[in-house]
């Protein structure tokens, strides 16, 4: 056996936890879960209030006076 051949014992895989790629192991990240649930909640937010165009206060929103017409 030369320095390049390495043994690896029974079960084993040749990499380590490390070298998994991160889009593999990100749902174990607390980040894409807390992204995942403000993105969720924006969108139900923007849904839910007719694409954001609903008055807070829960009046009508008055025409312009240009759109009014005598």
């Amino acid at each position: 056996m030369n320095g390049t051949e390495h043994k690896h014992p029974m079960g084993e895989s040749h990499h380590s936890h490390g070298q998994t790629p991160y889009w593999r192991r990100a749902h174990h990240d607390w980040r894409l879960w807390f992204g995942l649930i403000a993105i969720l909640a924006a969108i139900g937010i923007y849904v839910g209030t007719n694409d954001l165009s609903m008055v807070p206060s829960g009046r009508q929103k008055q025409a312009s006076a240009g759109s009014r017409v005598p």
